[in-house]
Parts: C-alpha cells; sequence; structure tokens
C-alpha cells in the first residue's frame, strides 16, 4: 500500500512538472507581464557566423520566461506573500497600506539613504541652467519641472519605514536651481495643494485629473491659460496600474480614471500608435505657438491636455535632451518634465545644446595633471561633441570651462567630466580644461582623441 502511494505521489509529482513545458506547446507562450522584456529565442550560432556556446544557457532563459501559467503562477505567489506576510515577492514593487503599491525604485530617495551628492545635484542644476540659456538665446520660453515621486506626496500609505533627514535630491536641486534663476515649476506644491488623490493607488503615475492638472500649471507657468480643470471631467476607461501589473501579472482589478470633459481635438502629423511612442507630433487650431517638450512616461496621460493649446506640438521621450531640435521644429516655447525618480538622468545623458562662450577673464592660478578629451563630429550639422574626466576632484559647485583656439566655452559639467557640444570650427588642438579645485581655479592641458 506505501509503495503505491509512493508510486501515485511520484507521478503526480512528475505530472505536475510536466504541465509548464506541455502546456507550452499544447495552449501556447506566457505572455510578457508589465514592462518585462523576454529572453530572446535559442540560436546555434550567433551573428557573426560561429558556433554560440551559450545556447543551452539561452534555451533555459527562454523556457523560464515562457512556460505555460507563468504569470498565474507569478500572481498566486506573490498574493500569497501579500496575504501573509504583507510582503511583496516582486524586488520592483513596494506593498504599501490600504491596497496602495509603489516603485521599489523610489525607497532610496524617501527614506534618504541613497540621495545625489552635493556635486552631482549641483552639476544637475546647472545642465538644466545652461539648457535655459541655450533656448532663451533662440528667443524661447523655457520650462522645467519634476513630477513627484507618489511616495513624495502621499506618504502616509507607505510602510512604516524611518525617514531619514536632510533634503531629498529632487529638494536639493530645486534649493540649487532656484539660485541660479532658473524657471522652474513646483509640482510638489501644486499637488500638494489638492485635497483629492491624484494618483493612482496600484500605479506609478497621476491619474487624467492629475494629468490635467500638471498641465495646467505648465501653461500657467508659461503665461498661457489653463483651464483643464475648471472645465470638469467624465469618467474613462478603467486603468490597470503598472504597479499592480508588475506585482499580479495574471490580475485583473482595475481604477477609475478620468478625462477632460472638454474633449480634445487636435491631430496627429505622424502615425500614431499609442502615448509611448518616442516621438509624437500634433497640430490643434485651438492652440497657439509651437512646443518643444521632453517627457517621460509621466507625459502618456498629460500631453494631449499640452498639444491642445499650441497650434504645433513635438513630444519627446529621448532622455538626451537634444535642443537643436529647437530650431528644426520651429519651437518658441520648450518644456522638460522629468520624474523625480529619473533625476540623475541629467547626469547619466548628454543634452545637445550649442555650448554658451563666456567673456570672463579667468585665470588660472595652479596646473592640473594632463587630461583627454574626445572629440566626435556629428554626422548632423557637424558639431563636434567633446567630453572627458577632470583629473582632478571639482569643487561642489564649480563650474566646467574649454579654451580652445581663443575662445572660452563653459561645458556641460558631470560629478567627475564633462560634455560638451561646440561649433565645428571650434580649435580643439592645444584645448585647456579649466575647473575649480580645493578654492583653487586650476587648469589642464588636453591632448585630443579623435573618435568615428
Amino acid at each position: 500500500m506505501k509503495k503505491t502511494i509512493s508510486l501515485l505521489f511520484a507521478a503526480l509529482f512528475l505530472l505536475l512538472c510536466l504541465i509548464p513545458s506541455v502546456g507550452m506547446l499544447l495552449f501556447g507562450e506566457s505572455r510578457a507581464g508589465a514592462n518585462e522584456v523576454l529572453a530572446s529565442a535559442p540560436s546555434l550560432r550567433k551573428r557573426d557566423g560561429t558556433l554560440n556556446g551559450g545556447c543551452l544557457q539561452d534555451f533555459s532563459d527562454y523556457i523560464g520566461d515562457r512556460f505555460f501559467l507563468r504569470q498565474e503562477l507569478i500572481t498566486a505567489w506573490n498574493g500569497l506573500n501579500a496575504v501573509l506576510f504583507r510582503s511583496s515577492a516582486s524586488p520592483e514593487v513596494v506593498l504599501g497600506k490600504d491596497g496602495w503599491l509603489y516603485y521599489a525604485e523610489t525607497a532610496g530617495d524617501y527614506t534618504r539613504l541613497e540621495t545625489l551628492s552635493e556635486r552631482e545635484l549641483w552639476c544637475a542644476a546647472r545642465t538644466v541652467r545652461l539648457m535655459e540659456e541655450y533656448a532663451a538665446a533662440q528667443c524661447c520660453d523655457f520650462l522645467f519641472t519634476l513630477a513627484p515621486n507618489k511616495n513624495s506626496l502621499y506618504p502616509a500609505h507607505m510602510p512604516d519605514w524611518p525617514v531619514g533627514e536632510g533634503e531629498s535630491s529632487a529638494e536639493g536641486f530645486r534649493r540649487l536651481y532656484a539660485a541660479m534663476g532658473g524657471n522652474y515649476l513646483d509640482l510638489f506644491a501644486v499637488f500638494a495643494r489638492e485635497g483629492e488623490e491624484l494618483y493612482y493607488r496600484t500605479d506609478s503615475h497621476w491619474n487624467g485629473k492629475g494629468a490635467a492638472l500638471a498641465a495646467d500649471a505648465m501653461l500657467t507657468a508659461l503665461g498661457r491659460e489653463g483651464d483643464w480643470t475648471a472645465g470638469g471631467f467624465v469618467s474613462a476607461a478603467p486603468h490597470r496600474g503598472d504597479l499592480y501589473e508588475m506585482l499580479y501579472p495574471a490580475g485583473v482589478a482595475t481604477e477609475e480614471d478620468y478625462a477632460a470633459a472638454a474633449g480634445f481635438t487636435y491631430t496627429h502629423t505622424r502615425p500614431f500608435r499609442g502615448s509611448t511612442d518616442l516621438k509624437i507630433e500634433t497640430v490643434s487650431e485651438r492652440g497657439q505657438g509651437s512646443l518643444l517638450c521632453f517627457r517621460d512616461s509621466f507625459g502618456n496621460n498629460s500631453f494631449p491636455y499640452l498639444a491642445e493649446k499650441f497650434s504645433t506640438a513635438l513630444f519627446s521621450r529621448q532622455n538626451a535632451y537634444d535642443l537643436t531640435a529647437i530650431a528644426r521644429c520651429g519651437a518658441d516655447t520648450v518644456i522638460i518634465e522629468l520624474v523625480e525618480r529619473n533625476l540623475r538622468y541629467l547626469l547619466d545623458y548628454d543634452p545637445v545644446y550649442l555650448a554658451p562662450e563666456r567673456d570672463e577673464p579667468l585665470r588660472p592660478r595652479a596646473e592640473a595633471p594632463e587630461g583627454e578629451m574626445q572629440v566626435t563630429r556629428q554626422a548632423e550639422g557637424g558639431l563636434l561633441s567633446v567630453s572627458g574626466a577632470l583629473p582632478t576632484a571639482a569643487d561642489d559647485h564649480s563650474p566646467v570651462y574649454l579654451r580652445c583656439g581663443g575662445v572660452l566655452y563653459e561645458a556641460t559639467p558631470r560629478p567627475a567630466g564633462y560634455h560638451a557640444t561646440l561649433p565645428a570650427h571650434a580649435e580643439t588642438e592645444g584645448a585647456q580644461l579649466i575647473y575649480f579645485s580645493e578654492g583653487t581655479c586650476v587648469f589642464s592641458r588636453l591632448s585630443v582623441i579623435e573618435k568615428e
């Protein structure tokens, strides 16, 4: 009897083990959940024709991402953890109170355990200020704003984590950018004045009403009419939260959403596949002027409110902001919207704009070790893209300058380096790097490395 039970148990166990793979053959592969990028199909050979020694590992990864009932099993496991242990089994999602979910990537800044350094914050603020200066030189209005992390606005539903003292990265950025005289829209204050919750409970973004409020604030800050919230809202299609989908990929719960009662009349001038398109171009008979807007995922449901108010608009999800597009699209207004959690993007991605010339008579008092400057000639317009590292550590609030052929340019500062876009005629041979280190203005002779 015991032997029979053991055989039945073994057979049942084997059958259960076969369900994912056999089900994959009979019913097809599991779909990707949320923002997942699934492993590619395995191949015996690499692109260059050589034998792929990692083919078996690639096959294992492929099956592991697509086996039958994968999303249902993940949903069941995460649900069990949430009920029994009040914890999230997904490293990307924080399980809050009262059904609220938060993006785990924001936890370090929320607790003040992982904030940007003073040098990093100064470089980020200076980068935006230099872009604003370039836009002004092109006769463009300029506005920069940070979309708040959800836990910055609604911390009451976060787990009972200790929050350290000191500034968040966003607060430090605002302090430094204000000192530089930058045109900054404080959406933290705008949303804090509202008694209604304007972010989804199971998503990391603002809802339809929040998108309209943010758009109104941007328009008002630019001296334009922002009247979307005053016009009222109607119910929109139910929304399935991105955080909910990460945690429960087979779940079906949704949240109520809203759309402006006034509706939209703008049209698209290029094929429109969806709000996540890298580039969206619109025209509106109700609008005035031309907009160049760099946005992220928070712009997915806010861009229509802006599109309606401008005759023409270009919305770009490009992380490396290319402000030379001002001339190409004839923009008279530039908006940059960046979510708080991605503030570091201002350090990780190099913007494109002509570095401003400076007249100030810098007189370096000490020589730093020699450095290298990498020079790349851009295919479009023949501009020079230059970058390099600082030979020694710069002071927290130190600009970075390049002296090329007797012309002094201010570069985009990086915590330990620099980047700049120079005119095609700039003389790079014999260039000097100038910055402040330990309170002293120093210079470094640069050897040039040409890159294709």
